[in-house]
């Protein structure tokens, strides 16, 4: 009986050690550093990658009007649950924002969400402030640095729940009647904003 045991043992441990790094979520680049492999240009701006930046300048004037958009950057496929993590810094007065879940008809914004951000360091949350879901939810805390400054964003989909992590704050905790898979996109807001964007992954679940 005791040896029975320490096979049975011995199995289950080697089950879980064999089973566990395949059935893992595993985090992919979504972002080579050198080019836009991997990503399509919408309805216009300037997007130039180089040494591990991707950069975004010269974009299309956007609006509210959810039947008209402006320029975005987006990943070739769609997703569904995942944890998008990226760094960003914007410019004095920029105006950017990463979509998530967002269709090809209409504005990304409102066909998904717009995690928004912004040159407000030191403003109070509001619907449009860096961090919120724009103009559905403000966020916790206004945690972006002041421009040019880099940011850590995490965005975390899993079915309709989204939450949004900032430079180490959880800022969004959120049940959406949205779309919950869409592509993933980054906002080239119009022409005086640029907008950077580094380490860009995401893990898949």
């Amino acid at each position: 009986m005791r040896n029975t045991t320490i096979l049975v043992g011995a199995f289950l441990l080697c089950f879980a050690g064999c089973t566990s790094p395949s059935t893992a979520p595993k985090e992919q680049s979504l972002f080579n550093g050198k080019d836009l492999q991997g990503w399509v240009s919408m309805f216009g701006g300037e997007w130039t990658a180089a040494d591990g930046v991707l950069t975004g300048r010269n974009g299309a004037q956007w609006t509210t009007n959810p039947e008209k958009s402006g320029s975005w950057l987006r990943t070739e496929r769609e997703y569904g649950d995942f944890t998008l993590q990226l760094e960003y810094a914007i410019n004095a007065r920029g105006n950017s924002g990463v979509f998530i879940h967002s269709a090809l008809e209409k504005n990304p914004a409102f066909s998904g969400h717009e995690v928004q951000i912004l040159d407000d360091h030191g403003q109070a949350p509001k619907k449009y402030t860096t961090g919120s879901l724009y103009d559905v939810v403000a966020p916790a805390k206004n945690m972006s640095k002041p421009a040019g400054e880099w940011n850590a964003l995490q965005i975390s989909c899993a079915g309709p729940h989204i939450e949004v992590v900032m430079n180490g704050e959880k800022i969004v905790d959120y049940n959406t009647d949205r779309r919950t898979r869409g592509y993933i996109g980054l906002q080239n807001h119009d022409t005086n904003a640029v907008v950077r964007f580094r380490n860009i992954r995401v893990t898949e679940r």
